[in-house]
């Protein structure tokens, strides 16, 4: 994965606060819970939601490998991200991801 889960913790953790605070969230605190408590659910699912979809880019960028290893001859620099991002985009829009 690219990205540490620190550091994806640290993005959905800032992503939640900047939404609640420009009023783009709206929830209710569940009874009997702590204060605080609610927070770190709701950052806790925008967490998952990221690490879920850096998982489908990563097994996508792993199927463009394995089509790209079936060329019959190397692919180097340009060509090669060239042909990256266009596999890419195709696998991608055949399994409803977008990127």
């Amino acid at each position: 994965m690219r990205l540490t889960d620190d550091k994806v913790r640290r993005i959905a953790e800032r992503l939640h606060d900047e939404l609640a605070q420009k009023g783009l969230l709206e929830y209710r605190e569940p009874a009997r819970v702590r204060a605080g408590t609610g927070r770190a659910a709701r950052v806790k699912a925008v967490f998952d939601f990221i690490i879920e979809d850096l998982r489908l880019e990563e097994e996508i960028d792993a199927e463009v490998d394995k089509v790209l290893a079936t060329y019959s001859r190397d692919l180097k620099g340009t060509e090669r991200d060239i042909l990256f991002r266009k596999h890419k985009e195709e696998i991608a829009r055949k399994r409803g991801y977008i990127l």
